[in-house]
């Protein structure tokens, strides 16, 4: 039934063209999304979709669509658990992990693109700090930790989305 949909699917006439061009801004908004705060695995598994649509070819394999799929989760729970595991690494506690994504986010919109830097490691430092009354030094390791376990975590996003893409287009 799922092949007969999908076959009909990429039998209708969207104008290939829009769906080539849908996939590359849906996979360029997806290679940003591994530096802005949002999803951008799952928007680079749309542009799958839409390219995958566009070229025509027979319905793919359940398998590939579980592997991107899976890739898509892993990516998207990637940022976090980098972001956990540095704070941890370096000291910090739950809420300095939840101070740097609370940074992410304020310093991604209000002093973009040095706050996604900034942000991160101010609001890890913050949270340890007022909330966990640890020294100023302390605190500054644990900013430091889910800062460098962000970009980590970017990194990851980076490499699992180009992966994505090759699976895509070959």
């Amino acid at each position: 039934m799922l092949t007969e949909f999908w076959n009909w699917l990429s039998g209708v006439d969207y104008g290939s063209g829009a769906l080539y061009a849908a996939a590359v801004v849906l996979y360029i908004a997806g290679f940003m999304g591994a530096v802005l705060p949002y999803p951008g695995c799952m928007v680079a598994l749309g542009g799958s979709v839409c390219y995958a649509m566009a070229t025509g070819e027979p319905y793919p394999a359940w398998w590939f669509w579980g592997i991107l799929l899976a890739l898509a989760i892993f990516g998207t729970l990637a940022d976090n658990i980098t972001t956990a595991l540095g704070a941890r690494k370096f000291g910090g506690s739950k809420q300095a992990f939840w101070g740097s994504m609370i940074g992410l986010v304020v310093g991604a919109f209000f002093i973009f693109p040095f706050g996604i830097i900034i942000g991160p490691f101010l609001g890890a430092f913050i949270a340890e700090y007022k909330y966990q009354s640890k020294t100023a030094r302390d605190s500054a390791r644990s900013g430091l930790g889910a800062t460098l376990g962000l970009l980590a975590g970017v990194l990851a996003k980076l490499i699992i989305m180009g992966l994505m893409l090759v699976l895509t287009v070959m």
